[in-house]
């Protein structure tokens, strides 16, 4: 049976890994570029920011080379009304905060929304995150744990 929504499913499930990948890549013109000016994130309940620019202006602050990500987006829910969608995933991610000396691996539920815009296409509009799992052990518990790349470094692969 043809989707007839099926292009812009994929182009919202898209948009929501370029999302991902930029942060954990510290991209950040590319993060902005999926972000619509208006747009709220709910990381949780004390942490909203209003604005993409505010966002972005957060987390380039927040994320530094001592701040390690890795987001991994699965089991997506799209919906798509004409030009806007919501959408709901889950979300697993890793810090890895030498900084501090932890680690925090977690999982939320992540529902999102967008609206398509004329020009730049589909946009993120919010994201609300709700934790369910969040685990953490101290660096000091790992004596061998050592990081090779980060995202200011990279891993040059031979």
């Amino acid at each position: 049976m043809h989707d007839p929504q099926s292009a812009d499913r994929w182009a919202v499930m898209d948009l929501r890994h370029r999302y991902m990948r930029s942060v954990d890549l510290r991209d950040w013109d590319a993060l902005a570029a999926t972000l619509a000016p208006e747009m709220v994130a709910r990381y949780r309940p004390d942490l909203v920011t209003d604005g993409a620019d505010t966002l972005v202006a957060e987390l380039r602050a927040r994320l530094t080379d001592e701040r390690i990500t890795v987001h991994q987006l699965g089991n997506p829910s799209i919906d798509v009304d004409g030009d806007v969608a919501t959408g709901v995933w889950t979300v697993s991610d890793r810090t890895v905060c030498t900084d501090v000396g932890y680690v925090v691996e977690g999982a939320s539920l992540s529902t999102d929304r967008y609206r398509r815009d004329p020009e730049r296409g589909w946009l993120i509009t919010e994201i609300s995150y709700r934790r369910f799992c969040e685990t953490s052990v101290s660096l000091a518990d790992l004596p061998g744990f050592r990081v090779l790349a980060t995202p200011a470094t990279g891993l040059a692969l031979s």
